[in-house]
């Protein structure tokens, strides 16, 4: 009966410690989200980011439908892409370089918007993600190797779409991924 007491009281303390994370929207509030800004001429990678979004707010139960107010902003900034080591390659007309592997990076921002007013709330400044695109194998086309791309450019903006709204919700979250 002792520990039985104990153990009920330690849950209620625990319970009413009165923690709340920092950028969180309020308990049960539902949140719309909408592409307000795209910086990129890739608009799936910008669909991406919102689908991203959208699947992390449906996670937490925060998702409502639509694009109404209050919602999620997002901005979609850049995408980055550097090699990743060059070979050189043998065709029958010599050698030709050609990257290795290619790093992608897709980097966005996104925050609260309560009204049309156009005020913010839980910005979560700029944030990134990144991924490598696998090297070329002997004997692929170019379709190929451009489907590769595509796909690790997709993953990765989805990745950074949940990773967004995680930030927005209050979740700690590197601004690097």
């Amino acid at each position: 009966m002792k520990y039985g007491l104990f153990a009920i009281m330690c849950s209620l303390q625990i319970s009413a410690c009165g923690y709340s994370p920092l950028y969180s929207a309020p308990s049960g509030e539902r949140l719309s989200v909408a592409l307000v800004g795209a910086r990129t001429g890739d608009a799936i990678t910008s669909d991406e980011v919102v689908a991203g979004v959208r699947d992390a707010l449906a996670k937490e139960g925060a998702l409502a439908p639509g694009s109404t107010y209050p919602r999620v902003e997002v901005e979609v900034l850049r995408v980055d892409e550097t090699s990743e080591g060059i070979a050189a390659v043998e065709t029958p007309g010599g050698h030709v370089p050609r990257a290795r592997a290619t790093e992608v990076g897709v980097v966005a921002r996104a925050w609260i918007a309560r009204d049309a007013s156009g005020s913010h709330e839980a910005d979560t400044g700029d944030l990134r993600s990144l991924d490598v695109a696998a090297a070329p194998s002997e004997g692929d086309s170019l379709s190929a190797e451009a489907m590769r791309h595509d796909d690790a450019l997709r993953a990765t903006a989805r990745r950074l779409g949940q990773r967004l709204a995680l930030r927005v919700l209050g979740h700690p979250v590197s601004p690097n991924e």
